[in-house]
């Protein structure tokens, strides 16, 4: 697990810092995880999850790509924002507005639990 995890990360540090980049073991030799960057900013879902995935096009043999999972993407200030509505219990409203990065409340419920139960380890 240790080698595609190298792999995915040396892929995504092509674009993105590597503070910002969190793989996990998703389970059943799946990797999974989180990209973290202001070059995310002013850009939809859709545009986000295009340009993590055409890196591992880019730069991951085919065999690596069958076991990749989820990918999260965050700008720095959503992240800071997830952890603030955090603080105040799961799901619970915060003084301040997230900024989501998924259209529908469900998707951005489970990405903040997800990300949460991350860094809360």
């Amino acid at each position: 697990m240790e080698a595609i995890m190298q792999r995915i990360q040396k892929a995504l540090q092509k674009e993105f810092s590597s503070k910002g980049i969190i793989l996990e073991d998703a389970g059943d030799g799946f990797v999974g995880g989180w990209v973290i960057s202001k070059s995310f900013e002013g850009l939809n879902g859709t545009q986000r999850q295009q340009r993590v995935w055409s890196l591992f096009d880019k730069h991951l043999a085919r065999k690596d790509q069958t076991r990749l999972s989820v990918f999260l993407t965050f700008t720095p200030l959503e992240k800071k924002m997830i952890f603030e509505e955090t603080a105040n219990g799961l799901g619970a409203p915060s003084s301040k507005k997230a900024i989501a990065t998924t259209d529908d409340k469900a998707s951005r419920r489970k990405a903040r639990n997800m990300a949460a139960n991350h860094f809360a380890e």
